[in-house]
């Protein structure tokens, strides 16, 4: 439901519903894809998060820094690549070129749980759902959303212009950029005043897409990108589409008698959401046999196992998928929560470990830290058990209850480790977003 900020994992929502998507695989895709638009831009892409919203608008936007949100729509409506890369590209522009600056110091300084709501409530307005919108934004967070979607629009040929640049530097050609927005400007035409919110914020004119053009077609770069990019473009639209899409239409765009990678990966997920276990099985065994090194096709088969109640045999997927990508942050998670799922105290000393390396790593999966709060209160390490649920409190938007956990935590802590420090830091940004919450009620 568009009230409850869950940084969720891959799982199938209504069309209307939005939230952000978490999956391993898609996450990989999409980093290693913009991962030159980044360095062209003298950008280190550790430093940038990438957010999925699940909307099937097409649209995407930065906001509270070095974050890029890209919806699930804008995805699922690109026709190759370039199309994604190029929007990337622009939106990069945007961070380079300083335009954030723009929106409200109080979006900056958010707490990464407020920023995500906000840009929540952002979408829910820019889709014409203004009470849910309201209900999901407080304060001064409203004016934030304000301004991120009114703050790109005076600049957005330099976006353009320094998004060509970026691609060509990366070796890419820029022509996905103008591809993109041909479709648009088209979608635009068709519509008339019912525009898609990508419009909205980045409108689109003649002259606009006439010097976008003109320096597309002065580009020389080929950008012929390898097929593994191809691959691996094509997994992500087809596991985003099995995964929000009846298992009816995930058939008939990608027929059974297929044998193609995503076609494979689409029908193992149709097969999980039927429910069917054996089809879905053999289709991801299938997968895997045309690269016993896919990390993800584990990871997937990590999934539909632990989902049908096969908590060993998914650990022994999940850990494969962890030995061929290691450090990956949700693999990890899923991982650790496999082996919570065990109820035995040598699988809580493992699972603790697990979840205390992916929470170090990917600091934003709310998840995670609520399954390390589970493996710790099961250890009996109850200081630490409240701090890892007062960050999920703070994580999913919720700061009365970051408060309370944060300093139980503290009760339990000794008053000179660095856990005592964390959860004084949840106390000051709760006590700070309660203010805000608190100013904003009439």
């Amino acid at each position: 439901m568009l009230a409850a900020l869950l940084i969720l994992p891959l799982v199938p929502h209504p069309a209307q519903a939005r939230s952000f998507i978490r999956d391993a695989e898609v996450e990989h895709t999409l980093r290693t894809m913009t991962a030159p638009i980044l360095e062209a831009a003298e950008l280190n892409p550790d430093d940038v998060r990438l957010f999925i919203v699940n909307d099937d608008s097409i649209n995407a936007y930065v906001a509270g820094g070095l974050n890029i949100f890209i919806h699930t729509g804008l995805i699922l409506n690109s026709q190759n690549p370039h199309m994604l890369m190029g929007v990337v590209a622009h939106e990069t522009g945007h961070i380079a070129g300083a335009h954030l600056a723009l929106l409200s110091g109080a979006s900056e300084q958010a707490s990464v749980g407020a920023l995500l709501s906000m840009v929540l409530g952002a979408a829910a307005a820019i889709g014409g759902s203004g009470d849910a919108a309201a209900a999901i934004m407080t304060g001064g967070q409203s004016a934030a959303m304000r301004n991120l979607l009114s703050h790109y629009r005076g600049n957005e040929q330099q976006a353009d212009q320094a998004g060509i640049r970026f691609m060509r530097a990366a070796g890419l050609s820029p022509k996905g950029m103008l591809d993109m927005f041909e479709v648009l400007r088209r979608n635009e035409q068709q519509h008339g005043g019912n525009q898609d919110p990508y419009l909205r914020t980045h409108p689109l004119t003649k002259e606009r897409i006439a010097v976008l053009r003109s320096a597309v077609m002065g580009a020389e770069t080929t950008g012929e990108l390898p097929e593994s990019t191809q691959v691996a473009y094509a997994r992500t639209i087809a596991k985003l589409y099995a995964f929000l899409e009846p298992p009816e239409k995930t058939f008939a765009r990608y027929p059974k008698d297929a044998t193609d990678e995503p076609s494979l990966l689409a029908h193992a997920v149709a097969y999980f959401r039927t429910p069917d276990l054996p089809k879905a099985l053999a289709s991801v065994d299938r997968l895997i046999a045309k690269n016993p090194k896919d990390a993800f096709a584990y990871d997937l088969k990590g999934q539909i196992l632990f989902e049908h109640g096969k908590i060993q045999d998914a650990i022994t997927a999940y850990t494969k998928a962890e030995e061929l990508e290691p450090k990956n942050a949700l693999i990890l998670s899923d991982l650790g929560r496999s082996h919570l799922a065990l109820n035995s105290p040598q699988a809580y000393e493992k699972a603790a470990q697990l979840l205390q390396e992916a929470t170090a790593i990917d600091p934003t999966h709310s998840a995670s830290f609520h399954h390390l709060g589970e493996a710790y209160g099961k250890k009996g390490e109850m200081g630490k058990s409240y701090l890892a649920f007062a960050q999920e409190s703070l994580l999913i938007n919720n700061p009365k209850d970051a408060l309370q956990y944060a300093k139980l935590a503290k009760d339990q802590l000794k008053s000179d480790s660095m856990q005592t420090l964390t959860a004084d830091d949840i106390i000051a940004d709760a006590q700070r977003l309660l203010k805000e919450q608190k100013k904003a009620t009439p």
